[in-house]
């Protein structure tokens, strides 16, 4: 009895051979265009992928050569179909990027879970996030709460929300984030915990994580001192390199804060606040 083996066509189950070429994608996202070539199917599996973090910086911003990211021309939307921008999840895009540009991003890529926008929230750029309507992670102006009614839908997804430093109506602030009805996670930069009310923080029950991005800041009288689920971190990370570590890998200060706050409910770690550190973990 014999067995007829086809060496001249040797197979992997599809789906095997689509996790690998996935690995492959993943590992060196510079490579995608390469693997692209391989077959049509691999293009379908791993196009994608190309797309899944877009991280646009001027010039003058810090570098991301670090990451085997491929790089993106402030242009490209003009320049591709608005078809491959589909995929984006990750998306950051620098105060430094021109409006024109930041609208036509924005416009391009509806399906981003995770926005970091340093951009001036001005009349012609709201429209371009009101139709927004998967983001879970937002980093924006906190003046996107200060009263922008028609940014309400952007909101209505997001679970961790970090506010940019800018001049805002801290009553009315206060009040918009108590109605974000899917948010669990908030942090403010280094200015506005001394502008915002930290006992409207602290009555807010849904909330998980309540993260102060400065270790510098007076916390005397501070109900917050007494709230389990509070941590102050300094970092000494560049905000860049960690906002790109937790577009990749997940590995960022909302982690670095779940862990510690989990180690303290299982009584593994010291109940007072913390002042944690992010340091370089590349």
């Amino acid at each position: 009895m014999s067995i007829e083996v086809d060496l001249d066509d040797p197979r992997l189950p599809p789906e095997l051979e689509h996790r690998i070429f996935e690995i492959a994608a993943l590992a060196r996202p510079t490579r995608i265009p390469i693997l692209m070539l391989v077959a049509r199917r691999v293009r379908c599996w791993v196009e994608p992928l190309l797309y899944r973090v877009v991280f646009l910086r001027g010039q003058h911003d810090h570098p991301s050569h670090q990451f085997p990211l491929p790089i993106f021309s402030v242009d490209a939307p003009e320049r591709k179909s608005y078809q491959c921008f589909r995929h984006v999840r990750n998306l950051f895009i620098s105060s430094s990027i021109e409006e024109t540009a930041v609208k036509s991003w924005l416009l391009a890529c509806p399906n981003t879970t995770n926005l970091y926008a340093m951009f001036d929230l001005t009349p012609e750029v709201l429209p371009c996030l009101s139709g927004f309507t998967n983001i879970r992670y937002l980093t924006i102006e906190a003046s996107a709460l200060d009263g922008n009614s028609s940014l309400f839908p952007l909101f209505l997804s997001v679970t961790h929300l970090e506010l940019l430093n800018s001049a805002v109506d801290a009553d009315r602030v206060c009040a918009n984030v108590a109605l974000i009805p899917r948010l669990t996670h908030i942090a403010l930069n280094p200015h506005l915990p001394s502008r915002l009310s930290h006992a409207e923080f602290s009555a807010i029950a849904q909330l998980q994580c309540i993260v102060f991005l400065s270790a510098g800041i007076l916390l005397d009288g501070s109900p917050l001192l007494d709230d389990a689920r509070f941590v102050c971190i300094e970092e000494e990370l560049h905000y860049t390199i960690d906002w790109l570590q937790g577009a990749i890998s997940g590995d960022d200060y909302w982690a670095l804060a779940d862990a510690f706050l989990a180690a303290r409910r299982a009584g593994k770690t010291d109940r007072t606040y913390p002042r944690l550190t992010i340091n370089s973990r590349c």
